[in-house]
């Protein structure tokens, strides 16, 4: 019996040794981004920036790949991304300011400061270069973040969105989104937005996939609703940025989107000079979501071809996914 006791006190010890050193790692993941781990390997987060609180979470390792959602939506437009793209890059996807689980302290808002609160972010998070996309308002907002901010960028994603600035009309649009938000909410806004967002198709036959985009718009709050829509009405002109783009930039846009035609995409890819463009057949607006498997498919192939990252891209996959870069 007394010989023993060595042998368990071994044991012991190791299985405390093993303890402790899970216990650093985890302290140092927390202390690397400032948030939790999650059971799926996702750490998410607050960072008080610029006066707001923003909410993040952060996907995978390797090279980082920031995306930044549209109106009135939240990270979790890019749910699809982190599931998949998290295996190839570090996706990072954060709530604009008002929207999802993010905090505004008031209805002021603007493309700037959009542009300001992804750097701050960046910064927060330790972030010097990244590959940055946006869709719709979050391509908007890309395109300013690269007006102010060039050297961050390793490469660019633009997702259903656009350079110039609103026409009168729109404005009007716009700010009527506004103030049917003060006046009836976020749920008033779903017969318009939803048909904008997912073919007639999508919502007839992917009731899932229809709720839980109505379940994001219903995420933002008042302050994300006005000043999400009166930062699009004031827009600025960005299609002096385009021509100035140097790194490699993919443009993904869905056949039947309404909001943003896919003329709108060809004349991005035109103007900026290494671009690629992928057109995704049966989607509409929210094509990265709507066609989530396709949009991956588009940037593996695009960050292998321009970026020299490894696609891990079967032929199989290849042939039956289709899409070619234009």
């Amino acid at each position: 019996m007394k010989r023993t006791f060595p042998f368990l006190s071994l044991v012991l010890s190791l299985l405390l040794l093993l303890v402790c050193t899970a216990a650093v790692s985890h302290a140092q993941s927390e202390s690397r981004f400032g948030g939790r781990a999650q059971r799926s390997g996702d750490v998410e987060g607050f960072a008080d920036i610029n006066g707001a609180r923003i909410f993040y979470t952060i996907s995978g390792r390797g090279e980082p790949l920031v995306l930044i959602h549209g109106y009135p939506l939240s990270g979790d437009l890019f749910s699809r991304q982190r599931a998949a793209l998290s295996r190839h890059f570090q996706v990072v996807t954060l709530d604009l300011r008002g929207f999802g689980r993010s905090v505004a302290p008031n209805e002021q808002a603007s493309i700037d400061i959009y542009a300001n609160d992804v750097l701050a972010l960046m910064d927060f998070l330790r972030i010097k270069r990244a590959i940055i996309g946006g869709h719709s308002m979050g391509g908007i907002t890309t395109l300013n973040l690269y007006r102010l901010a060039p050297s961050r960028f390793d490469g660019m994603i633009l997702i259903d969105t656009i350079a110039a600035p609103a026409p009168t009309l729109e404005q009007f649009q716009w700010r009527g989104y506004a103030q049917q938000s003060r006046e009836m909410g976020a749920d008033s806004l779903l017969p318009f937005l939803l048909p904008q967002f997912l073919t007639g198709e999508t919502r007839l036959t992917r009731l899932p996939l229809t709720t839980q985009v109505a379940s994001i718009i219903r995420q933002a709050s008042l302050n994300g609703l006005v000043g999400g829509a009166n930062a699009l009405a004031e827009r600025p002109d960005l299609r002096g940025v385009l021509p100035t783009i140097t790194v490699p930039t993919l443009i993904i846009f869905g056949v039947e989107d309404p909001l943003t035609s896919f003329e709108v995409g060809q004349m991005l890819r035109v103007s900026i000079a290494d671009s690629l463009l992928g057109l995704i057949p049966n989607s509409s607006h929210a094509a990265i979501l709507e066609r989530g498997g396709e949009a991956n498919f588009l940037i593996r192939r695009w960050a292998a071809a321009k970026l020299n990252y490894p696609s891990g891209i079967t032929d199989s996959e290849l042939k039956a996914t289709g899409i070619p870069l234009q």
